[in-house]
Order: C-alpha cells, then structure tokens, then sequence
C-alpha cells in the first residue's frame, strides 16, 4: 500500500508540474474548466478512459482536476439489497499529460460511504453477479472505504504509424457492519491492458488488446453477543447462505469463504477520423471471468462452487467539432451471461444473464461565452435470473429515458456559472415470473418478491445541479457544485403473492462537490 501511494503522488506531481509549465497557468486551469462544461466534448473524454488506443486521439492535451465529495442518499424505493440511507465522502483526482513522446493519464480515488438499513448483503457493491454469498434478515449498518488507482499510456512507433499502450486499474476495499451479525469482507481487484495498432492511411487506424485481470474476496461473518450466533435467541441474526437465486439455508458454522477470481478478454478497435465527417470510434471487447469460492484452513482447501461470467461489449462512439458547436453520439450494446457449478451436485444451477442496448446523443452550441448543452439517453435493459433447484425463472424487461439541458456562462473575469436539469424515466415493460410457492422462504419473501415488484413498476424523476467557480492563485479554478435528485415510482404490479416489505414511494439523493482545475 505504500508504494501504491507514493506512485500516486509521483504521477500526480508530474501531471501538475507539465502543467505548470504553461506559459498562463490561469488560462489553462480556466480551459480546463470550459472543457469539462463541455458536455459533447467531455463524452469523449470519458469514452477514451476505456483504453489506451483512444487516449491520444480524444483527450486533449492537458486536463487536471481535482473534486471532493460529499453524497447522501436517503429513502426506501430501492433494491431489496441497498441501503435506505447512506453517506459517502469522495475524494478524486485525474489528469493527462505529454512526456516528449508519451501520453500520460491517471485518476486516483477514494470513498468512505456509512451504509444504514443493509439486510441480505454480506458482499461488496463490486461483485453484481455474485452467486454465493452470505445475508441475514437483521438490518445492518456497514461501513466501506475503497480506493482506486488508473492510469494509461501510450506512444507512437514507427513514425508514428504503431500507437503502443499499457493500462493499469487496480482496486482495494474494505467492508464491515458495525452490528451483530459482522460481516467482514476485504478484496481487491488488478486489471491489465496492453493495446497496440496500426494507422492504415491519416485517417484510417486498426487495433487490439489484451487484457488480464485477477481479484480476490475474502468474506467472513461473526458476532459480538456469542448467544446470537445460532439464531436460536432471535431469528433474525440467523446466517444464511444464499447460492444461487434460490432460499438461503441457515449456515452458522464455517462462516467464511474467500473468492478468487481471474479474467482474460481480447479488445478490438476502428477508427476514422475527417475533418468534414468528424471522428468515428469502435470497439469490440469481450472477455471471461471466473470465480472460485472455498473454505481455506490449515488443513486443506474445501472447494464449494465455480462460476463464469462472459462479457461482451460492441460500442460506436462519433464526435464531430465546428468552431462554435460540438455533437457526440454513442451506441453500445453489453450482454453479461453468468453460470455457476456446484461442486457437492457435478452440476450447473443458476443462470443469470443480462444485457443492455444504449444510444446517447449530446449537443454543445458555444456563443458569446455562453455554452448550451443539449442531451438526450435511452436505453433498454433486460435481466434474467434462473435457479434448477429452486425452480425459479424470473426475468424483467425496462426502457430508461433521460432528457436533460444545461447552461455555463463564463466572464471577462474568468468567474463561471452553470444550471443543469435532467428529466428521468424509468418505464417498465414485460416480465416473467416462476417461484414455487413450496420453496418460499425468508429469503423468497424478503428480496426474491421485493425485487420483482420493485422492477416490475415504472419510476420518473429529476436531477438540478448549480455550480460556480472562480479563479484562485494564479493557476487553480476553484468552484463549488450542489446537484439534486428525487425519484418515484408509479403503483406495484399485483403479482399475487405476500409481501413482507414493500417498496417505497421515492428516494432523494443529494451531492456537494468541491471542484479544482489546474
């Protein structure tokens, strides 16, 4: 961990020096804060953080930035699984710099998020598909703080003909409930890329990479009040082990398991760039992970289950510049199939698949300091969970729309304003629902129907976000930032069974940012 974080500063120092070295580091921090109120532009810029091959083609030459967060979420329309309350504090930093030839970027991150109100989650937020893992009806209050380190590169060979680069995203967390039953769960996560091309003609340019990662969870449940511990004082601290989508048995011996993880994925890239037609992206990535959960002793190794998870990724990316306007469009298409193997049965269980279609389109028109922007989203997700042994099948179809319009004004004295507003709709469409009544049970009840109700029902809501920044020691734009958001759903599907809890009626988030540029 030392090392992590002198490398950390090191890169970061080097990123400020480049900067610094501007002839008017007031100008560059001011461009810096145009550009990032650039929302077309800024699309880009997010796009090329997926790879080295973009890095020099869609990030500008120098950009350094640094936010501090503070977010608070509160309210009951949410997963079975989430938080009704919780409390983050963020720290992030990023920048881009040249170094003669090479093209430097990295981003450093740090959460602390308070958690209220957790019920069937002894997990990370990291591992969505996870199959096998540890819950109990007791509501918990958990504590997690998670950094993160990125940075990509990338250089020009052969007469700048053969655009080389390596990437790096590496992720350590820590994760722990504050009441009885502890759950304790610590992991980290290193991901590899190392991508290189060709450009055929100017304008045209081919590429690949290859990518490898590994990871490991290691998750462990006890309890302070030792009477608690089989669930015979109150039920509700009884451990459960949840495999699968199925209804959890009481486990409450061996409360301990570790996932290990390795992944490997093929990326392939296309673009062309004019000046007429503007700048054409794609890429294809697809890649396999697995995971292999056991229980370690110094005795041996007691494997329980396998699972796969297979990626694929298709995404188009145009960006086209005019002096005085920019227009982004984005298309992507991911699917995720997961499957698991249960040692104890030679067999396979649960099937979880999922796959999202997305088109974004975003629209800055820059006049007389003022810049408009325009941006509309739509997307339509399906998800499909299936366990053998409990036969349940349940699947669920929505579209997300999200219409939204912001406005940044900037001065002769370099101080900068902003308003944004968002419109958001959830709206859901079909689904399929197959739980045997004769299997329900307390996890059935609280998370299996509270889930399908809660994605069974249509859900509208707004973002309004402020900002103001002014100029600060020659070099830096400081400014802060308010952002507001408020969701409600619609009435629940009758799917004619009980449930324990329900879904609440609306969720407010809220996030104060203090945002720097240099």
């Amino acid at each position: 961990m030392k090392h992590t974080f002198l490398s950390i500063f090191l890169f970061f120092g080097i990123a400020f020096t480049g900067s610094a070295q501007v002839n008017d580091a007031l100008n560059t921090a001011t461009n810096n804060r145009q550009f990032s109120a650039d929302s077309a532009q800024f699309s880009a810029y997010d796009f090329a953080k997926t790879s080295p091959f973009f890095i020099k083609k869609l990030m500008p030459l120098t950009f350094n930035s640094l936010s501090i967060n503070q977010i608070f979420e509160k309210g009951h329309l949410m997963k079975a699984q989430d938080a009704t309350q919780v409390n983050t504090t963020a720290l992030s930093t990023e920048g881009i710099s040249q170094l003669k030839s090479i093209t430097l970027w990295g981003l450093f991150s740090y959460n602390r998020s308070v958690e209220d109100s957790t019920s069937f989650s002894h997990q990370t937020r990291n591992n969505l598909a996870n199959p096998y893992y540890f819950g109990s009806v007791k509501n918990l209050n958990y504590q997690r703080t998670v950094y993160n380190l990125k940075a990509l590169a990338s250089k020009n060979l052969l007469n700048e003909n053969l655009p080389f680069g390596l990437g790096a995203d590496y992720r350590i967390g820590n994760h722990y409930s504050t009441n009885d039953p502890r759950g304790e769960i610590s992991d980290y996560q290193l991901n590899l890329v190392a991508s290189i091309g060709y450009n055929i003609t100017k304008e045209l340019a081919i590429g690949a990479a290859y990518r490898h990662g590994y990871g490991l969870e290691k998750v462990n449940v006890a309890y302070k009040n030792n009477s608690l511990s089989q669930g015979k004082v109150i039920p509700e601290f009884t451990n459960y082990l949840i495999n699968g989508y199925g209804e959890g048995e009481e486990y409450n011996e061996r409360r301990t398991f570790q996932n290990s993880q390795t992944r490997d994925g093929l990326d392939a890239y296309l673009t062309f760039e004019n000046e007429k037609m503007g700048s054409f992206n794609f890429t294809f990535q697809t890649s396999k992970e697995k995971q292999k959960f056991d229980y370690r002793t110094s005795s041996g190794i007691l494997e329980y289950i396998s699972f796969n998870l297979v990626r694929e990724n298709y995404r188009l990316f145009w960006l086209k510049k005019n002096a005085s306007n920019r227009f982004s469009a984005d298309l992507s298409y991911t699917k995720n199939n997961g499957y698991n193997y249960l040692n104890v049965y030679l067999a396979n269980s649960y099937l979880y698949k999922n796959n999202t279609i997305t088109a974004k389109g975003y629209f800055s028109l820059i006049k007389n300091q003022i810049t408009h922007n325009f941006g509309l989203s739509l997307s339509k997700y399906k998800e499909r969970k299936q366990d053998g042994i409990a036969g349940n099948d349940i699947g669920f179809n929505q579209l997300n729309y999200s219409l939204s319009y912001g406005i940044n004004h900037q001065n002769k004295n370099n101080h900068n304003w902003g308003l944004s507003l968002t419109g958001l709709y959830n709206q859901y469409l079909d689904s399929d629902f197959s739980v045997l009544l004769a299997n329900e049970g307390v996890f059935t009840r609280n998370v299996i129907y509270y889930d399908y109700a809660y994605n069974t029902t249509s859900k509208f809501g707004a973002n309004l976000s402020g900002d103001y920044s002014i100029p600060m020691f020659k070099q830096i734009q400081a400014g802060i930032k308010v952002a507001l958001t408020y969701w409600r759903r619609e009435d629940l599907k009758d799917f004619g069974r009980v449930l324990t809890y329900t879904p609440g009626k609306d969720r407010f988030s809220s996030n104060i940012s203090l945002n720097l540029y240099f």
